[in-house]
């Protein structure tokens, strides 16, 4: 995977097996934007802080049956407070250029306006197949969307609303064929942003997904925004970020104050069998958000495709597509995983 890759050129025709990351520049500009406490965006876009984008190809060999998956938390929709949906637009020409066969959104505010008409249009301008949305059970109308592609993707079963309410803005799970591949299960969603302790009880409905089903290896993959840093990512520094998010993230220890980030809903994701693919390829997490607000410039990771124990051999690239473009898109970057077939 080369920079041009990691921008709006149009994708290669194969799929390459590298890894492009975006590590923070020292300079960082002020932003333009804030968002309110519903996520709403206030002022304009954020001024875009330089980024160098590298490149880890390596000795890989392009694979074209590889599976690419993507996960992207739009921002409300990509639909602004004036009802301008510039950002909305723009996105869906990014996501196109990634020649994507699975991908989940996250955030789909108003989409569900006119009998869905947005999630038609992206799917039809991405040349994909929405499946039925994912009803946020709480909040905001946070809804989840996934899409695939039909000429690479087959559906075998599909449920959108697999935990029955217990999670805070759903769950959906298909299982599906890309390719040749075995059949893989896809789960996606969006973990609470209330605090640890529903994140965590959310992470244990997925647990049984790690391993085994019925006794039989299951290939899986999870996608979505999990509201959490890495199990091993460096301790943001939390004089950055204002108050009142800190209940929503950190520990509250015994004498009352918060402690460190509250990691037990990925902890358990990693004891149950899911894997970290920027981990597995040896390379630094590459934040995913922390660059929108002013008022908590604090690169971090939040969104997240994780497979399982029997799907993690088969990573053969991620990306976090980090660019001056995207930063303007939304306040969470799009992160990419390839998944070649199993080995013979």
């Amino acid at each position: 995977m080369t920079a041009a890759r990691a921008s709006l050129q149009p994708p290669l025709p194969l799929r390459p097996r590298d890894l492009t990351i975006a590590l923070p520049d020292p300079s960082t500009e002020d932003h333009q934007a804030g968002t309110d406490l519903t996520g709403c965006l206030l002022t304009g876009a954020p001024t875009a802080a330089p980024h160098r984008v590298l490149t880890a190809a390596g000795d890989r060999q392009r694979v074209a049956d590889s599976a690419r998956l993507v996960t992207y938390n739009t921002l409300t929709g990509g639909i602004d407070c004036d009802r301008d949906e510039w950002r909305r637009r723009k996105q869906i020409e990014f996501l196109a250029s990634l020649d994507a066969d699975l991908i989940a959104l996250q955030e789909l505010r108003g989409w569900d306006e006119g009998g869905w008409w947005r999630l038609w249009k992206a799917a039809n301008l991405l040349g994909m197949v929405p499946l039925p949305p994912v009803i946020s059970a709480r909040g905001r109308g946070n809804d989840l969307a996934l899409l695939y592609r039909p000429g690479s993707v087959r559906i075998d079963d599909y449920d959108n609303n697999v935990a029955r309410g217990a999670f805070h803005h759903g769950l959906g799970r298909a299982r599906l064929y890309v390719r040749d591949q075995p059949l893989l299960t896809v789960l996606f969603t969006h973990l609470s942003f209330l605090g640890g302790a529903e994140r965590y009880a959310e992470a244990r409905w997925l647990t049984g997904y790690g391993n085994t089903y019925k006794g039989e290896p299951q290939r899986v993959v999870l996608l979505g925004d999990l509201n959490s840093i890495g199990e091993h990512d460096p301790e943001p520094d939390w004089n950055r970020i204002p108050s009142h998010l800190h209940s929503r993230h950190r520990h509250l220890t015994a004498s009352g104050a918060f402690g460190d980030t509250d990691r037990r809903a990925i902890q358990l994701l990693a004891r149950a069998g899911f894997r970290d693919p920027f981990d597995l390829l040896g390379l630094g997490p590459a934040r995913t958000a922390g660059y929108w607000s002013k008022t908590d410039l604090v690169d971090h990771r939040s969104d997240f495709i994780l497979p399982n124990r029997h799907a993690a051999d088969q990573v053969t690239g991620a990306a976090v597509h980090d660019t001056e473009e995207t930063r303007l898109l939304s306040d969470h970057l799009p992160v990419v995983l390839e998944l070649a077939p199993p080995a013979a």
